[in-house]
């Protein structure tokens, strides 16, 4: 006959089996519940674009709404850095769409040149604002003379200013420092703060804030401009809620490579192209799927290229991010040495 004891030693074990199967299960309950979590939270982030792309394009065209861009927000649109790349292309796209087009940067020759190209191509009337950025606070009383009395429905916070190739912060010129503070962050900042009040009178008006992908982590050897990239995007997300309320809509957009003279030093325009150079996309088919989003998302990449690069770096965590564009700019910083910087 068995004894007690060893009866209650087989209760005993059997107890802590049954503890240890029902922590094990709480345990598979909550990573479960974790992974579906993050899963969610992964899918709002990254599908939530298209979606609205989908839903907003199909309604506009159930309703018939073939309101032009000019009637929904205003008959002007105004440019930053509308010289060259992706602001050229914004320029082109707005006048396209029948849009006036303002167009503000340092170099006069370009912008009488760009504003000739769109009068001749779209017959829209052109404006030009010669506005050195890099100049900082002294630039706006003129800005607000010039573009205040106009009746602006877009502005199009391009201007931007970059450290041409990788470079390390202690080899970085004051000069450029100050201009990619100035530049990046100021020029939208103090611009928003300028046309606000009449769109807000007027209860119309869109501001479309380009950004980078490079917002998405810090960037080691691209320090700053990386950083002036993350100020964009929340200063972007924070005015879209202000801005709501009076009936005006702010656009985020947040590419990443694309064929610009900031991109020049790895994807040149002639000669072999090398790995990276390959996923660089033209302004121009930036431009086409970017002017698709307008009025139907509030954040967007600017290319369904560079959504599926993000949305692979979000997959990860920040730490790791970090590691992955560190590995990135290491390898750039060994090939490319020459510290030069470009502005629009």
């Amino acid at each position: 006959m068995p004894s007690a004891g060893v009866d209650v030693g087989f209760g005993s074990c059997e107890l802590i089996v049954a503890a240890a199967r029902s922590v094990f299960a709480m345990l598979c309950s909550i990573l479960t519940f974790l992974g579906l979590y993050s899963l969610a939270c992964w899918l709002y982030e990254n599908i939530r674009t298209p979606v609205l792309l989908v839903v907003n394009g199909i309604r506009a065209l159930v309703q018939g709404n073939r309101r032009s861009l000019s009637q929904t927000y205003g008959p002007w649109a105004v440019i930053t850095g509308g010289s060259d790349g992706i602001g050229k292309g914004y320029a082109n796209f707005l006048a396209g769409q029948g849009m006036k087009v303002a167009l503000v940067a340092r170099n006069e020759a370009k912008l009488k040149k760009v504003a000739e190209e769109i009068r001749n191509k779209h017959g829209v009337e052109t404006k030009i604002v010669v506005a050195d950025f890099s100049r900082g606070e002294s630039i706006f009383d003129h800005l607000e003379r010039e573009l205040v009395s106009l009746d602006i429905g877009v502005l199009v916070n391009n201007v931007g200013v970059i450290n041409e190739k990788p470079v390390r912060l202690e080899r970085m010129e004051k000069r450029l420092l100050w201009d990619l503070i100035n530049v990046n962050m100021g020029a939208a900042t103090l611009l928003c703060r300028i046309l606000i009040p009449s769109m807000k009178q007027r209860k119309r008006g869109l501001i479309i804030n380009i950004s980078s992908l490079a917002s998405l982590a810090a960037t080691p050897y691209l320090t700053v401009y990386a950083a002036t990239k993350a100020y964009m995007t929340s200063f972007s997300d924070g005015l879209r809620e202000e801005l709501r309320p009076f009936g005006l809509e702010c656009q985020t957009v947040s590419p990443g490579y694309v064929r610009t003279s900031m991109t020049e030093y790895f994807a040149p325009a002639e000669g072999e192209p090398s790995e990276l150079s390959k996923r660089v996309i033209s302004v121009s088919d930036m431009i086409r799927y970017a002017g698709f989003t307008i009025s139907k998302a509030d954040t967007t990449t600017g290319h369904w290229l560079h959504g599926i690069q993000t949305a692979v770096l979000k997959a990860f965590p920040p730490s790791l991010r970090l590691k992955i564009f560190s590995e990135l700019y290491t390898q750039l910083l060994e090939e490319y040495s020459d510290e030069k910087h470009k502005t629009s």
